[in-house]
């Protein structure tokens, strides 16, 4: 209806854009004829002011005031010329803009029309779609009065029938064929008229089927769409599903199962174990030093050393073994059904253990840097009589925690014994770390002696006097000190409580010139304050610092050794003495030696203990005190423990002995007693 509508407004509207551009076309041609009018008049005036002009010229002074006027006129004449000009300008302007009004119009016009026959091609369309349909209910009337006709035929022929047997009646054999031909006419028009009401029913019947079906086809394709909408949202959400699954059970570096994963898993293996008599296994496994490659080559190489690690691993384990990563550096390894019998099942996963560390020593290629990398291992077995599975990867770290205590590439097994050990640990650094705080530790001293058995000095050796459990010898707590970083504050004590005693015996002259070494741990030799306090200790107690002596370990010599040096020589300024303790044990390196400022070499007691019997030991002790000399180096050895043993060592060139022969070591009371009364055995 709207488009209808429309249509004749559009025409009213292109004819009266044409009368309009009619009319400026008209109104832009009697401005022309005005302009024109205009210039003539224009050329007229300016003829005339000549004509004035020259008039002028002739009357000079006379018409100096005319020619004044005429000169305006001329001007204004001149005015009305540019006037006129910019008028024809205008009129021409307005002629250019009425044409294209005028072909603008006529555009719009052509589009109307097409519209008009756009509307009426539609109109035509639909009235013949109206007529078919007109047709084919005219069809099915007609079908309709056919089947009445042939009703109605068949009543005539009825009625025919009839006045036939009547006439068959008195003709017998004519009446016997009309009889027969009458019955077959009815039946023919009884017949008709049913094939009649059937097709009018079937006309129908195929309406409501084509209906029924398009409104199904059109359901159907709903449906369809439905379906299509419903499936993407299945495919998203499965989709959803599976990413969160992988980030809440699988290590996104590595892809391996995550702690989550692996207890889940363990406590199945655990359950499983219970129904079965075969043993299992859980093996936790630490890269050594990785910490190292994340400070030095950064955390993208880090990220390389772990996936190189994953696929060296996997590589090595069966389908219904479990791997997975728990932390930056550790991972763990699930065995399931090995042996029945321990023994077996420990040699299984021992065996395992080879081809991992196998694997996992093989050099790596970390973008343009080599690496080759150590580890170590800790097991756990566990079978009908397992423990839920935190305790089991527990035991396993703490099975972990021994083999990397003992060395690289090592596998340890947990047992009970192992438990019972790491909690007197902790039980033991809770009380070390008070000892630390209130100065529960006390220093013993062994005598040191000189070939002629003179006393010349003494070893500080750290006690530990514990209420409950007694003296606890260094052995025991020492380790656990230089793990925790406690060997710091204890070693600050023993330097002061050495300074303090060194001050006592500066007030004796039996004891004034004593030495007194110190232990001091690598730890402890690294702060950055340790040239300061030792200086300043000595200075707080107003002694020689030529009488204190620092006892180093040669696993300084294995790091920075330009530190190590600047470190001793800057005490060595105040004249603290330097002694090279367990020498011969560790791996020093003779061109670092020949640079250190030492001034004595302590031979370990593992070489002093079969000196008499063990030729080995003989000659390096022998070559140690030969090279001191060399180097204007003093030498002592300690662990002496027999006069034979003593003998050969001041045979061979030794100067000083320290050991059981002489003394053990003592209380301070007991030290002092000893060295008043001149007894050194």
């Amino acid at each position: 209806m709207n488009n209808k509508h429309s249509k004749p407004s559009s025409a009213k509207l292109a004819t009266a854009n044409a009368a309009l551009a009619i009319a400026n076309a008209e109104l832009a041609f009697q401005n022309q004829e005005k302009d024109k009018r205009a210039s003539e008049l224009a050329i007229a005036n300016t003829e005339l002011a000549f004509q004035n002009t020259e008039k002028g010229k002739r009357a000079d002074e006379l018409n100096f005031q005319s020619k004044e006027k005429d000169k305006r006129a001329a001007e204004l004449v001149i005015a009305n010329t540019e006037l006129a000009f910019q008028n024809k300008e205008k009129g021409k302007r307005a002629a250019e803009l009425a044409i294209a009004n005028a072909e603008l119009a006529f555009q719009n016009k052509e589009k109307d029309k097409r519209a008009a026959e756009l509307a009426t091609a539609n109109t035509e369309l639909a009235f013949q779609n109206a007529e078919k349909g007109k047709r084919a209910a005219e069809l099915a009337i007609a079908n309709v009065e056919l089947a009445f006709q042939n009703a109605e035929k068949g009543k005539r022929a009825a009625e025919l029938a009839a006045a036939n047997s009547e006439l068959a009646f008195q003709n017998a054999e004519k009446g016997k064929r009309a009889a027969e031909l009458v019955i077959a006419n009815t039946e023919l028009a009884f017949q008709n008229e049913e094939k009649g009401k059937r097709a009018a029913e079937l006309a129908i019947a195929n309406t409501e089927l084509a209906f029924q079906n398009k409104e199904k086809d059109k359901r159907a394709a709903e449906l369809a769409l439905a379906n299509t909408e419903l499936a993407f949202q299945n495919e998203e959400k499965d989709k959803r599903a599976v990413e969160f699954h992988t980030l809440a059970f699988y290590d996104p570096l590595t892809g391996l199962p995550n702690r989550r994963l692996l207890i889940d898993r363990l406590e199945h293996a655990i359950a499983s174990s219970m129904r079965k008599c075969a043993q299992n296994a859980v093996i936790f496994i630490n890269l050594d030093n990785f910490k190292d490659i994340n400070d030095t080559l950064g955390y993208g190489h880090g990220d390389l050393l772990l996936e190189q690690t994953t696929q060296r691993l996997n590589s090595c384990i069966s389908k219904g073994d479990t791997l997975a990563r728990v932390r930056d550096d550790e991972f763990v390894l699930i065995l399931q059904d090995l042996d029945i019998h321990p023994i077996e099942a420990a040699a299984m996963t021992k065996a395992m253990s080879v081809k991992l560390f196998t694997a996992l020593n093989q050099p790596y290629q970390l973008y343009q840097h080599k690496y080759r990398g150590t580890a170590c291992m800790g097991a756990v077995f566990f079978g009908h009589d397992s423990q839920c599975a935190e305790e089991l990867l527990k035991q396993a770290g703490i099975a972990l925690h021994q083999a990397k205590k003992e060395g690289r590439n090592i596998l340890r097994f947990f047992n009970q014994e192992m438990q019972d050990i790491i909690n007197i640990r902790t039980s033991l650094e809770h009380e070390l770390r008070i000892a630390a705080e209130t100065s529960q530790f006390r220093l013993y001293y062994q005598i040191q002696v000189d070939n002629s058995n003179r006393v010349v000095g003494a070893e500080a050796l750290i006690r530990w006097p514990h209420k409950k459990r007694g003296l606890i010898s260094p052995a025991t707590f020492i380790p656990l000190a230089e793990v925790t970083g406690l060997i710091v504050p204890i070693g600050k004590w023993v330097v002061e409580s050495a300074c303090a005693q060194l001050r006592e015996w500066k007030k004796s002259h039996q004891t004034s010139s004593l030495t007194l070494a110190v232990n001091v741990s690598a730890l402890q030799f690294r702060q950055a304050d340790f040239v300061t306090h030792v200086k300043a200790a000595v200075k707080k107690y107003g002694i020689s610092a030529s009488l204190l002596k620092l006892e180093l370990t040669e696993s300084l010599l294995q790091e920075d050794i330009d530190i190590t040096i600047d470190t001793m020589k800057a005490l060595k300024e105040i004249g603290v003495q330097f002694s090279l303790d367990d020498f011969g044990t560790g791996f020093s390196s003779l061109q670092y030696l020949k640079q250190l400022p030492l001034d004595q070499f302590k031979i370990d007691q593992s070489f002093v203990r079969d000196i008499t019997t063990n030729k080995s030991d003989k000659a390096i002790v022998k070559t140690i005190i030969s090279m001191a000399r060399g180097l204007n180096i003093e030498v002592i050895a300690e662990g002496v423990e027999t006069e034979e043993q003593r003998q050969l060592l001041i045979a061979d060139g030794c100067t000083a002995f320290q050991g059981y022969l002489f003394s053990k070591p003592l209380a301070i009371e007991e030290f002092e007693a000893l060295i008043q009364r001149g007894v050194c055995k």
